[in-house]
């Protein structure tokens, strides 16, 4: 197994088998393709000395498993805040596969909060058992990719479940990944672990539910950075209506709550 998801030639991202979907043998994970596009978002934010609150990122379709370019820019650099667009494509025909648009907010390291995020304590993923996020069936006969690089926690807290993942490659080759790009790869597991939850019974994970909807964005906030290699969903909601449906968790890190995810979703029937 590789220790990085990319390799990078140039300008180009080399995919490893390690980004794959579970879905085909041809295309990519979500993860891996949000977290790149967090990358350049931050790259892009540190320039105007800012930091990204938000990302969201839509999959336009299947990001193949082969060498992409990817191009940002400010669409507004002020004093106080700037807005980042981003562009995945194909190096071979420059098709666009997926795009983003990120804010970034200058911060205010002096100014006390206004609003405290909930203050409730959940287990952290040092208290909690190790689960499995796939099935050992799909393990076997599923194609190989970044769904299996994932390692999972999970047991209730005093109000609700929490469930913690984490990754433990590099996201591009000799290149260190900070915690927003690791967030915002394990934030396309909204929807699966949203609708895992509402399948299974109540404080338990039951990784054989499976269900006809698949999320086609992402859209992550953080109001503060995010710290270390482990994020933990609560608080979840999923709900649908003829095809159409939002998931949405409250993301923690080992120091507390830092923000929310939602994802649309649309019908796989």
């Amino acid at each position: 197994m590789a220790a990085y998801l990319y390799s990078l030639d140039g300008g180009r991202f080399l995919p490893t088998e390690q980004t794959g979907s579970p879905w085909s043998t041809t295309s990519q994970h979500g993860g891996p393709v949000n977290a790149l596009l967090m990358r350049t978002a931050e790259q892009k934010a540190a320039e105007a000395g800012m930091r990204v609150a938000r990302l969201t990122v839509d999959i336009l379709k299947p990001v193949p498993m082969a060498p992409l370019v990817l191009e940002a820019d400010f669409i507004r650099q002020g004093r106080r805040l700037a807005v980042i667009d981003a562009t995945l494509a194909r190096d071979d025909d420059g098709a666009p596969v997926a795009i983003a648009r990120a804010v970034a907010l200058k911060e205010h390291p002096n100014q006390a909060p206004l609003f405290n995020p909930p203050a409730g304590p959940v287990p952290g993923p040092e208290d909690l058992p190790d689960h499995e996020l796939v099935s050992a069936a799909r393990r076997e006969s599923g194609p190989p990719g970044f769904h299996l690089t994932i390692h999972m926690r999970h047991g209730p807290s005093l109000e609700n479940t929490i469930t913690w993942f984490t990754w433990s490659q590099d996201l591009v080759a000799d290149e260190p990944v900070s915690p927003a790009q690791r967030c915002a790869a394990l934030c396309d597991l909204t929807t699966v672990a949203s609708g895992r939850l509402r399948l299974s019974a109540p404080g338990t994970w039951d990784n054989t539910q499976r269900f006809d909807m698949l999320n086609t964005d992402t859209t992550v906030h953080q109001f503060r950075p995010p710290v270390g290699e482990w994020f933990g969903f609560s608080d979840s909601f999923i709900a649908d209506h003829h095809g159409i449906g939002v998931a949405e968790v409250t993301l923690y890190d080992i120091r507390g709550c830092l923000g929310r995810c939602v994802q649309s979703m649309a019908s796989n029937a």
